[in-house]
C-alpha cells in the first residue's frame, strides 16, 4: 500500500471563534499504481486533503501513513517524504523563477543533493516525458505559452522521480485542447512509470476516461470511493452537491429512459457513439 489515510480531520484556527473544520474523520488507501480522480466543488476539502499526503499539512486528528511509515512519527524526513510523494499546485507555472527552463527544472533533484549529471539527466527525461523539446530548453520559461509552462512546472516534481504524483487541478485556465493534452501526458506518465497519480479536479470531464477511481469531497467528507461508472450512477446526487456528471453519463441515463437498451456504465464518447447508434440502427 502507498498511501493510509486514517481517521483524519483538520481545523483551521482551531480553539477560536474562527475554527473551521476542513476535513472530518478521512479514511482513505491510495495503492500503488493507482490513477485517482479525486473531485470536489470549491471548498470541499480536497485541496487541504492532499497538502496532508506529503505533509505540508499535519493533521489536527488522525495519521497518515506512506508505505507503513507514519509521515509525522516516523525517521521519515520530509525532504525524502516530498522527493517520493510530488505535489504539483494549482498554477504550477507561477512557481517557475530560474533563467531557463533547464535550471528550472533541475532545481528539485540539485535539492536532493545528487551529483550535477545525475541532476541534469533526470531534468532531461523529465523535459521529454512531459513533451518539451530541446529547442526550448534554454528558453526562459515565461517566454512560453501558458500549457508549456503548466509542463514544464510538472516536469520539475517529475525529475525528483516520485512513486505518487499529486496534481490539484492541473487544468485549471487551460483551454479545451491544452486541458486535453495535459491529461493525456499524464496518463502517459502513469503507464509508463507505473507511478501513482492523484488529479484533483472539480470537472467529472476531467477524469472520467483516464481514473481507475474517483474520490468525491463534500464538505470535508468522502461522499463516494469507487470506480467512475459506479460513482456517475449517482449522477443526480452528484449534481446536489454541485457536481455535473460526463455528458456521456446523462446522455446514456436519458436514452435508457426513454425505453432504450443501452449501457449506461460506459463512460467513454467513442464506446457511447457506437452504442447509441446500435439503438438506431447507424
Amino acid at each position: 500500500m502507498s498511501i493510509i489515510v486514517n481517521h483524519v480531520s483538520y481545523s483551521y484556527n482551531p480553539g477560536t471563534s474562527m475554527e473551521t473544520k476542513a476535513l472530518k474523520d478521512i479514511n482513505l488507501v491510495i495503492n500503488d499504481g493507482e490513477f485517482i480522480g479525486l473531485i470536489g466543488h470549491t471548498g470541499s476539502g480536497k485541496s487541504t486533503l492532499v497538502q496532508h499526503l506529503n505533509g505540508l499539512v499535519k493533521p489536527t486528528e488522525g495519521e497518515i501513513y506512506y508505505n507503513g511509515q507514519d509521515i509525522f512519527n516516523s525517521d521519515l524526513t520530509r525532504k525524502e517524504l516530498r522527493s517520493k510523494v510530488g505535489l504539483v499546485f494549482q498554477y504550477p507555472e507561477h512557481q517557475l523563477f530560474e533563467a531557463d527552463v533547464f535550471s528550472d527544472v533541475c532545481f528539485g533533484p540539485k535539492n536532493l543533493g545528487l551529483s550535477s549529471k545525475e541532476t541534469e539527466l533526470r531534468a532531461y527525461a523529465a523535459l521529454k516525458a512531459v513533451g518539451i523539446e530541446d529547442e526550448y530548453f534554454y528558453q526562459s520559461p515565461f517566454d512560453l505559452s501558458g500549457g508549456q509552462k503548466r509542463r514544464v512546472a510538472i516536469a520539475g516534481v517529475l525529475a525528483m522521480e516520485p512513486e505518487v504524483l499529486v496534481l490539484d487541478e492541473p487544468t485549471a485556465g487551460l483551454d479545451p485542447k491544452g486541458r486535453d493534452e495535459i491529461l493525456e501526458m499524464l496518463s502517459d506518465i502513469q503507464k509508463e512509470k507505473n507511478c501513482t497519480i492523484v488529479l484533483v479536479s472539480h470537472s467529472m470531464e476531467d477524469v472520467a476516461d483516464y481514473a481507475d477511481r474517483i474520490i468525491v469531497m463534500n464538505k470535508g467528507e468522502v461522499a463516494y470511493n469507487d470506480t467512475p461508472s459506479e460513482v456517475f450512477k449517482h449522477y443526480k446526487e452528484l449534481e446536489k452537491i454541485g457536481l455535473s456528471a460526463p455528458e456521456v453519463t446523462r446522455a446514456l441515463y436519458q436514452l435508457r429512459k426513454e425505453g432504450f437498451d443501452v449501457n449506461t456504465d460506459i463512460i467513454n464518447v467513442q464506446e457511447a457513439v457506437e452504442t447509441i447508434g446500435k439503438c438506431f440502427g447507424i
